[in-house]
């Protein structure tokens, strides 16, 4: 079933990744998954380490499929979609074993930070987004 398009931006700190019409925005915030459709109402999300995918409007609705970092999702009240993200590549430039090793080096700094400092907060922040790209590792090729 066809979906009315809407338009979708998806920023990182270098640029533009993706700027046009879709059908759908599938992504995972703090609070779980999400799927926007056109006409939804207006949301401030953050965005959690996980695969961003954007449906294209069109036959075969293609699937444009990447890897975010986190950051954060606005739909403004016309019905467009922004996503701030912190970092975000194409899902085929996935690469689990640099995943396993982010996630092995923010143990490292976290077990090294003292409890209730700055860098421990940072670590503890590298961890989870460490541990989530491992888990999304997983689930895509589970």
């Amino acid at each position: 079933m066809a979906h009315t398009p809407f338009r979708t931006d998806v920023l990182t700190p270098t640029g533009e990744l993706f700027a046009g019409e879709v059908q759908q925005v599938s992504t995972r915030t703090v609070e779980g998954e999400i799927g926007i459709l056109a006409g939804h109402q207006p949301l401030l999300g953050r965005l959690e380490p996980a695969e961003l995918r954007l449906t294209l409007p069109g036959e075969g609705a293609e699937v444009k499929r990447f890897v975010q970092t986190g950051g954060y999702l606005q739909v403004s009240q016309d019905g467009n979609a922004l996503l701030l993200v912190d970092d975000a590549y194409p899902i085929e430039q996935y690469d689990r074993s640099a995943a396993e090793a982010q996630q092995r080096e923010a143990e490292e700094r976290l077990e090294k930070a003292d409890k209730g400092t700055e860098a421990h907060r940072l670590a503890t922040i590298a961890k989870r987004r460490a541990d989530a790209l491992v888990r999304l590792g997983e689930k895509l090729q589970g």
